[in-house]
């Protein structure tokens, strides 16, 4: 076998110096599986590792942080967790469509109860007003009983009910704030890696590039804008941090395939 480079013995030296810093601080337990997992496949490895030593190693930093990058979209961004991210996102606009039809059911129930307090001869003893709804909800909030509380109570008493929305009108608001809501991602790597209709292994590939953008000199960060991975050399990371068995792994012809579809939607 040949001696490893030096591009590699820095390369591994730093993920095993992060794998150690996380280890002691007990913390980030799946990215020190990953670094682990890439120390056993150096071989695989060993020419991105040449690769991003040449581009990068004269400057510390974005050294660090590609490398810092890479494991944390491996860790984030697996076909598990993204899979598992598309269903929240799913699953998010099913629960605000749901509030906007119970919130029509419950408004409902409330005029109506309020309308047979007003005239069925027969009370219930329930709230009508929203802040002695506040006030309930807030009973074992001390920060409210303590400091806004007795200024809540003052506008109570100074302005009668007209002045006040009433419980329907209430929940109306919830359930409209809920039907009107637009679902997004509260990040720029969330949106790229979910935007597929299917979840798949360019998901991470997505991710991955996000997240090396936000770190690029243009985005005050440390990655020079001009840094580009080859396509064998990312077909190499995604094989390894994905820990993709034999039959799975992807190839620079892939990378190829997924960098073509990007340029055509961009132009699209």
């Amino acid at each position: 076998m040949h001696a490893p480079t030096e591009a590699v013995l820095k390369c591994e030296t730093l993920l095993r110096t992060m794998m150690e810093d996380l280890q002691a601080k007990r913390i980030w337990p799946n990215v020190c599986m990953i670094i682990a997992g890439m120390l056993k496949r150096r071989i695989e490895l060993a020419d991105v590792y040449d690769e991003v030593h040449a581009a990068l190693a004269s400057t510390p930093r974005a050294f660090y942080i590609f490398w810092d990058a890479f494991v944390h979209a491996a860790d984030g961004w697996n076909l598990e967790k993204n899979r598992a991210a598309r269903q929240a996102r799913d699953e998010l606009i099913e629960i605000n469509c749901r509030i906007g039809e119970l919130a029509d059911q419950m408004a409902a129930l409330l005029d109506r109860r309020d309308y047979l307090h007003n005239h069925s001869g027969f009370s219930s003893g329930t709230q009508y007003h929203i802040m002695d709804i506040v006030h309930e909800a807030s009973d074992h909030n001390y920060h409210y009983e303590s400091y806004v509380k007795e200024g809540v109570e003052r506008l109570q008493y100074q302005y009668d009910l007209k002045y006040w929305p009433t419980l329907s009108e209430v929940v109306q608001a919830i359930g409209a704030d809920a039907e009107s809501a637009e679902v997004t991602a509260d990040n720029e790597t969330t949106a790229v890696a979910t935007e597929s209709r299917k979840s798949g292994r360019s998901d991470f590939v997505k991710a991955l590039l996000a997240r090396i953008d936000d770190n690029r000199v243009r985005e005050c960060g440390f990655i020079p804008d001009s840094f580009a991975l080859s396509d064998s050399g990312l077909a190499s990371l995604v094989n390894c941090g994905l820990d993709l068995s034999v039959d799975e792994l992807v190839d620079a012809n892939f990378i190829k395939r997924f960098r073509q579809r990007q340029r055509q939607a961009k132009r699209a």
